[in-house]
């Protein structure tokens, strides 16, 4: 789908939130200029105007993508790896150290590792 074409009706999240600036970055890295006919304040509301069928299309994350099951179809492109989100996970110095380390070893480990990639998380 040419998410450019006029014919098209392209949902993508507002600017001012994450997943609208992911989709402006995407659309530079692509050179494009995009015109949504709807610009939505969550990734839920862009993924429910496609599943409903009120758009033809909607740039979101994959990983909602995944979660969405059968409800739409994602479509891979090189330019998404311009808008990748990173979630930084640590250990504070003060309250319960050694559960938080447990959750960080958790996480970071090979089964926290595998179900992040499952649900569509990159490993960097």
């Amino acid at each position: 789908t040419d998410l450019t074409d006029p014919d098209v009706q392209l949902v993508v999240c507002a600017p001012e939130v994450p997943c609208g600036a992911a989709a402006q970055q995407v659309a530079a890295a692509a050179g494009e200029t995009l015109t949504p006919v709807s610009e939505e304040q969550s990734v839920t509301d862009v993924l429910g105007k496609v599943a409903s069928g009120e758009a033809d299309a909607g740039l979101v994350y994959v990983t909602d993508v995944l979660a969405a099951g059968d409800s739409v179809e994602g479509i891979p492109f090189p330019e998404s790896r311009e808008a990748v989100n990173t979630y930084p996970i640590a250990v504070l110095s003060d309250g319960a150290t050694s559960l938080a380390q447990e959750f960080v070893d958790q996480v970071t480990g090979p089964e926290g590792r595998r179900v992040l990639h499952d649900a569509g998380f990159a490993d960097l």
